[in-house]
């Protein structure tokens, strides 16, 4: 990725993604540019100066640099650029990982990757740890159908200036309830978190990043119950909601959602994670894309990776960094 030179008007720069590319190298007539998008990711609005009287509030904004169109479809804009009908919203909806819990009481900060966890892969690496540390999951398979792996995203309106309350069916575009989740797939997969199952990924693209999608309607073994909120099958509402950074102390229609009183709740997406037998049981993988590392005195095999969350109707996005760990 670059900077376009921004010292003059720029018309339109534009590519063709690897998918597109792929298309239109086939020749036979049947590539059609369908869908497009728009993103702003470079664009910082705190810049925007409403109080000056030049006429120029949004000077420093238009001398931002620009970023260069590039055709790797996995990496290109983070935030897409959407449009709400409703033109009286002042609150946009986020997507944000809850890290105060595992079992519905608040931990330490995690002392893993910043804004993300150790990840444990196998069930000697889990026992060197130790069950239920702050800051790591489990992925092995002894693990899996136990709370200390499983990775709880809260959506909603992320505001002190509404009152507590849930995101109602009336405001279904502010909504999520949909999502989608990317992982690599020679490392990691998703199962529920209530024991029914491993996940089914939709498609494994040529760089091994599968891809999952969760409907509410229809995978609600995925959405955490919310009074009020998502109508999902997952007891887990007792969790307390990261939205507004909200406490375990206070409740709301029988579930304990924090001690603040500040906020709109709409959906949560939770998954397990469960280590692909490739790492589970070998360390070529560790070999060729990590390296090792030491914890509290003790080696471990390790590979950077990342867990990226969508939010279908928002476009919202989060990435969640995991730092693999094997005990050497």
């Amino acid at each position: 990725m670059a900077f376009l030179n921004n010292s003059g008007d720029i018309i339109l720069d534009a590519v063709l993604t690897e998918k597109g590319r792929q298309r239109l190298a086939a020749g036979d007539g049947s590539f059609r540019i369908a869908k497009f998008a728009f993103g702003d990711d470079e664009i910082d609005y705190s810049l925007y100066t409403p109080v000056t009287s030049s006429g120029y509030q949004d000077l420093r904004i238009l001398k931002l640099p620009i970023f260069e169109s590039f055709t790797n479809n996995a990496a290109a804009l983070k935030s897409k650029l959407l449009t709400y009908a409703d033109e009286t919203l002042l609150y946009l909806p986020v997507i944000k990982l809850n890290s105060l819990t595992r079992f519905g009481a608040s931990t330490a900060a995690s002392p893993g990757p910043v804004g993300g966890y150790y990840v444990s892969v196998d069930q000697t690496t889990t026992t060197q740890i130790g069950d239920n540390q702050s800051g790591y999951r489990y992925a092995d398979a002894n693990s899996i159908a136990s709370n200390a792996s499983q990775i709880v995203f809260d959506q909603g309106l992320d505001s002190e200036e509404l009152t507590l309350g849930y995101l109602s069916a009336r405001q279904a575009e502010l909504l999520e309830t949909e999502y989608m989740v990317e992982c690599d797939n020679r490392l990691l997969m998703l199962a529920t978190t209530d024991g029914q199952g491993m996940a089914i990924a939709s498609f494994i693209d040529d760089d091994s990043v599968a891809s999952y999608y969760f409907n509410m309607n229809s995978d609600g073994h995925y959405f955490g119950a919310q009074p009020g909120g998502a109508n999902a099958q997952n007891a887990n509402a007792t969790i307390p909601f990261i939205i507004n950074n909200m406490g375990p102390n206070a409740t709301q229609e029988g579930s304990a959602i924090g001690s603040s009183t500040r906020g709109r709740l709409g959906s949560r997406l939770t998954f397990r994670l469960k280590s692909s037998q490739d790492i589970e049981t070998g360390t070529t993988l560790f070999t060729e894309l990590g390296s090792t590392v030491v914890i509290d005195t003790v080696t471990y095999y390790y590979i950077d990776t990342v867990i990226r969350v969508t939010g279908v109707t928002t476009g919202y996005r989060v990435d969640v960094p995991l730092k693999l760990l094997k005990k050497q």
